[in-house]
């Protein structure tokens, strides 16, 4: 009974830390908005539900054009995920495992880790032990701001600040 009382608990706490994260709707063909300060940090979980080109961007600052690492995840139709330092630039780095791409019926998560000159990304939470994409520039920055985007043909849509990160989040 002690059981079932604390797995009720638990549910209605990740019910309402999940209730108060932060959902993030990008229509499609979106530019770069929802500036997020990530200064002083060196990682960040993402949760990405839509049917493909969910874009996110690190940044020096609020400008567009201070864009330093181009995270598109699910792209080329959810067939590939890469990496890139410049806006729609040249792939530096690609995934064709279907665990980088994304889902249109439930959220996927993304563990994000950068450097001054690297970043990384992984399926799934930061503890999980599956593939990594990384790409290191050939020069130094300063990652502060990330932000999100879509590509040109369907809507995305990112959670951020997830507390209870390995629920498996359907809706």
């Amino acid at each position: 009974m002690a059981v079932l009382w604390c797995l009720r608990f638990m549910v209605l706490m990740c019910g309402f830390y999940l209730s108060h994260c932060e959902v993030i709707h990008l229509e499609a063909g979106s530019s770069y908005k929802e500036f997020r300060k990530i200064q002083n940090k060196e990682s960040e979980m993402v949760w990405i539900k839509g049917c493909k080109d969910a874009v996110i961007g690190l940044f020096e600052s609020t400008d567009v054009s201070s864009l330093v690492f181009e995270l598109v995840i699910g792209g080329y139709g959810n067939k590939k995920t890469t990496l890139r330092e410049k806006f729609v630039g040249v792939n530096m780095a690609e995934s064709f495992d279907p665990d980088f791409m994304i889902n249109p019926n439930q959220y996927t998560p993304f563990w994000i880790k950068w450097t001054s000159d690297t970043v990384y990304l992984r399926p799934g939470n930061m503890d999980s032990d599956g593939p990594v994409l990384q790409w290191t520039r050939h020069d130094t920055v300063s990652v502060r701001y990330m932000a999100f985007r879509t590509g040109y043909e369907c809507p995305v849509k990112v959670m951020w600040n997830l507390t209870c990160s390995k629920v498996d989040i359907t809706d």
